[in-house]
Order: C-alpha cells, then structure tokens, then sequence
C-alpha cells in the first residue's frame, strides 16, 4: 500500500514544477514587481488554483486556536529615479552648490545625471517655448512637466557661475554677498535671477545709507527662448537686456504707498541701494537682441530639471513650489 501511494506521488510530481510544489509546503504566494521606465511598481499576481485554494483552506482550519496563518511574502522592488535624485540632493546639499566639489563628487554627479537623463519621463519638455505657444505651461498635476514655472539652483559645475561667490577681489571684500541663484521661465522669456544680499562686514558696521541686514537685490539677465518640435530638448537663447529690483520686504509697500514725494524719495535714499532701486523693477533693454547659447534637457519632471549648457556644463534646479517663491 506504501509504495502505491510513492507511485502516486510521484505521477503528480511530474504534472507541476517544482518551484510551486516548494511554495506550496511553505503556504506562501508570490507578487512579482517590475519597474517601468519611470520607475513605478507594476505588480502582478497569479489567481490562486484550485490545489492552493484547498490548502490554504486546510492551513487555516489546522490553525484554530494555534499560530497565525504564515504572512503573504512580497517582492519589493525600490524606484530607481528617486534612489538617484534623493543622492543628487544629498549631494548638492554637501558641496554648497557644487561650488566646494571635490573631482569625485562632480564625477558622481555626472554619472546620477546620465542615469536619470535614461529615465527622463518628458518626450518634450521644451514644448512651452514652441513658435507660436507663449503659454505658462501645463499644470503641475497635468501628466507632461514642463519648463514653465520658477526654479532654484541646487548644483551647478559652470565656471562662470561659482566665480560669483569669489568673496571680493584680493583683501578687498566683496560690497554684496552671493544669496540664492535661480530661473524664472514665462514664455518666451527666461530670466536667470541672482540674489544679492549685504555682506556680514557691512552689517557689523552699521553705516548710514545702508538699509536694513534684510535688503537684497535682485539682479535678473533676461533672455528671449525658442524650442522646435524637430528637437524639443534643446533651447536656443538671445540676450534682451538686464532686470534690476530692490527688496525691502514690507518697506516696499510702505515706499509705493506714500508715491514719489520728496519724503518718500529721501527715505529710499538713506534706505541703501535695495530702497533706491525699489521694487519697481529697472529694465534695460537694446535695440538689438544677442545669441546667448543654448541649453538641452537631460531630465524634467515636476520637481527637478537638469540641463546642459552648449559648453557641456551642468546646472541643476528644483521646482519651487507655492509658498517658497522668493523671487
């Protein structure tokens, strides 16, 4: 009778692989998950036979009053792009900008950015700057990002642009201290905006004239940008002038209130450069406008860009979002 029932046994066996047979004695199932392109989980599950069902039906009337049923085992499968842009962050944080880049860290930048340009969600990201479409952009939420909206460096590798935290020429110090480096894009325009803020020194000294330690200066280099279909990464650039604004933060309103006065005028005076400018922004503006390069998209989507300048240098912005706009 015993070797009738190994006969048995073994016939059924062979109608089943084994790797099931193996799951089956453990009372587990299986979810398999595959990443996509962009790195979202697709999971899929098998519906269970009629053998498994029957087993699980038994495993759990053998387990009244006993131990719990054995826990479903999934496989989980960790997002790449947000692996990489969690290090990108990490890593703009620890190198001030990439203005303290070590040669190894900016090569691990270089390497995060080919794997996440791999992965780039956004067939055309340029689409807003497309002859002929002088939109905002799609909402955030739309399922297409796009370069409209205002940005905030995070790294950048360009010579010209961590050559403005130099902090003064020889022993002379710098009379503005680099503050934060931004981009605002509103079609066809985009304005690459530094912040100016008062330098530590001029702070201690409380000179007249100065203004307050909060008063900054925006200086924005307006550009005028254009995109095709036929390459809807790349942005060409043409210089059109230069955007000056002073901040004073609630003295601004106070200032525009009270009009152009003679009291007024006095007060923006001894309210330092950020009062004199005003809020108002001082536009310059040529008769003729300048190639000023241009820039491809290695990766965007609703809250990082990454681009390449024509000189093969990085800059690397976030998103910002509502309630942290500061220009």
């Amino acid at each position: 009778m015993r070797s009738m029932l190994l006969l048995y046994a073994a016939l059924l066996l062979q109608q089943m692989p084994l790797l099931c047979v193996a799951f089956l004695q453990e009372g587990v199932s299986i979810r398999v998950a595959a990443p996509s392109r962009t790195g979202i989980l697709i999971q899929h599950e098998s519906s269970p036979t009629g053998a498994e069902t029957a087993d699980a039906t038994s495993s759990n009337s053998n387990n009244k009053g006993g131990d719990a049923p054995t826990p479903e085992v999934e496989a989980q499968v960790v997002c790449p792009t947000t692996d990489l842009k969690d290090e990108l962050f990490d890593l703009s944080a620890s190198t001030e900008r990439g203005f303290k880049a070590s040669r190894e860290q900016r090569k691990r930048v270089q390497d995060i950015v080919k794997k996440l340009a791999e992965l780039n969600p956004t067939g055309e990201p340029a689409s807003s700057y497309y002859e002929g479409n002088n939109n905002s952009g799609p909402a955030l939420d739309d399922a297409t990002a796009d370069l409209a909206g205002k940005w905030t460096l995070m790294y950048t590798d360009a010579p010209d642009i961590i050559s403005l935290d130099s902090g003064g020429l020889g022993p002379i110090p710098s009379a503005a201290k680099l503050g934060r480096i931004g981009q605002e894009c509103s079609p066809p325009y985009i304005k690459n905006v530094i912040e100016w803020t008062k330098p530590e020194f001029v702070k201690s000294l409380s000179l007249p004239f100065s203004g307050s330690d909060e008063d900054r200066i925006l200086q924005k280099v307006v550009c005028e940008a254009s995109a095709t279909p036929a390459d809807p990464t790349v942005v060409d650039l043409k210089l059109v002038g230069l955007d000056i604004v002073g901040d004073r933060g609630a003295d601004n309103e106070d200032d525009s209130a009270d009009g152009d006065n003679d009291d007024n005028i006095l007060r923006r005076i001894q309210a330092g450069p950020a009062g004199l400018i005003g809020s108002t922004p001082l536009e310059l503006r040529g008769f003729l406008t300048a190639p000023f390069g241009k820039f491809t998209v290695k990766y965007l989507d609703e809250e990082l860009r990454i681009i390449e300048t024509y000189q093969g240098y990085l800059a690397i912005n976030r998103r910002q979002t509502p309630g942290e706009e500061w220009f």
